[in-house]
C-alpha cells in the first residue's frame, strides 16, 4: 500500500512517518506541504507536493493521512474521500459531530476506512488493563488528567479560527477514555470549563464527571495553563491501576502500572509498544479485509461524546 500524508507536520515528521515506514504493508510514503520545503530524504520515500488538490488527484496512494490544523479537517477529509482514498486523520478528526456523521457517511457509501489517530489506546496495556478489570471489577472509578503549560502564541490550538481550544485537542482523549473502559455511552454527563487565553480567548480546559454504561464513574481534567500532568487512575473493586504517560508514550519507553490488589502494591512493565506502529497497522489490516467499522464507530462515538461535554459546558 502507498500512503499520502497531507501535512507535514510535527507529529507528523517526529512519529507518524517513522512509524509508517515500520509498516510492513505501507510500501511507499508520499508528503503534500504547502508550508515546508522538502526533506532531504525520508523513508520509502515516494512523491513531493505542494499542493493538497494536486496531491489527491496524482498520487496513487491508497490511504491519505491528514496532520493539519483542526479548521482544515472537514474540508480536506471529504476531499480525500471523494478522490476515492481511505483516510487516516489527526483527532480530532471533524470539528462537530454532523460533520462527523457526514464523512462516515461517505466513507460507507464508497466503501473506505475512515479512522481518527486516537492512537493511544492501541498500546498493549489497553489490553491488559481489559483483563485487570474483568478480574478485579466490576470497575468503580476512572480518573484522567492530562494538564500541559501553556503553549507558544502561534501554535494553531491557541486560535479559534484554526480550530483551537482545549476541547477540541484534549477532549478525544477523555471521549476515548470513556468509551474504552464505559462499555457505551456515559448515561449522565457535566463540565466545568477552565479559563481562556487572555489575548486569543480560546478555552484553556475543562473538566468533566460522568456516569459510565458499566456504573463506574468518570472524572477528567484536561488543561493547556498548568504543570504537566499525564495519566490515569482506574478502580476496580478489589484493585486499581496508576498509568503515567498514558495519552503520549514515546515510541521507545516502557510504560509502567503502579498496580494494587487486594492492598498489595506492585509494578508491572510492560514491553516497548509503538503506538503509531500498532494503529497503522490495525488501519492498513482494514483497508485490505474491509473491517471497516470498527473504525467508524469510534469515530461517532467519539464525536457525539465531545460534543455532549461542550453542551454541558455551554449551560454550565
Amino acid at each position: 500500500m502507498r500512503l499520502l500524508m497531507l501535512g507535514y507536520s510535527s507529529i507528523a515528521e517526529r512519529r507518524v512517518i517513522p512509524a509508517a515506514a515500520k509498516v510492513a504493508a505501507i510500501d511507499e510514503i508520499s508528503i503534500a506541504s504547502r508550508s515546508r520545503s522538502p526533506p532531504a530524504g525520508w523513508p520509502k520515500a515516494g512523491r513531493f507536493f505542494r499542493d493538497y488538490e494536486a496531491a489527491l488527484r496524482h498520487s496513487d496512494a491508497e490511504i491519505v493521512y491528514l496532520s493539519l490544523p483542526n479548521a482544515m479537517h472537514d474540508r480536506w477529509v471529504m476531499s480525500a474521500l471523494g478522490a476515492g482514498k481511505n483516510v487516516i486523520v489527526d483527532k480530532p478528526a471533524m470539528t462537530t459531530s454532523e460533520g462527523s456523521e457526514r464523512a462516515v457517511q461517505e466513507a460507507r457509501r464508497i466503501n473506505r476506512v475512515l479512522a481518527e489517530a486516537t492512537v493511544f489506546g492501541y498500546h498493549p496495556q489497553f489490553e491488559a488493563l481489559a483483563g485487570f478489570i474483568a478480574e478485579n471489577g466490576p470497575l468503580t472509578h476512572v480518573d484522567a488528567q492530562f494538564i500541559i503549560p501553556p503553549l507558544p502564541i502561534a501554535n494553531f490550538r491557541n486560535h479559534s479560527e484554526l480550530g483551537g481550544g482545549c476541547l477540541q485537542d484534549m477532549g478525544p482523549y477523555g471521549a476515548a477514555v470513556m468509551r474504552m473502559v464505559g462499555g457505551g455511552p456515559p448515561s449522565h454527563l457535566a463540565a466545568l470549563a477552565g479559563g481562556s487565553h487572555p489575548d486569543t480567548g480560546v478555552d484553556m480546559g475543562f473538566s468533566v464527571q460522568a456516569r459510565l454504561a458499566n456504573g463506574g464513574i468518570f472524572s477528567g481534567h484536561f488543561s493547556f495553563e498548568g504543570e504537566y500532568q499525564n495519566r490515569l487512575l482506574v478502580v476496580a473493586r478489589s484493585g486499581s491501576v496508576i498509568m503515567d504517560r498514558v495519552f503520549s508514550p514515546p515510541a521507545d519507553y516502557r510504560m509502567e502500572w503502579r498496580q494494587r490488589i487486594r492492598n498489595v502494591e506492585s509494578v508491572i512493565t510492560f514491553d516497548v509498544a509503538d503506538t503509531f506502529v500498532r494503529f497503522l497497522e490495525a488501519v492498513t489490516a482494514a483497508v485490505a479485509n474491509g473491517d471497516r467499522e470498527r473504525f467508524h464507530g469510534d469515530l461517532m462515538a467519539d464525536a457525539a461524546c465531545r460534543a455532549r461535554i461542550a453542551q454541558a459546558l455551554a449551560t454550565q
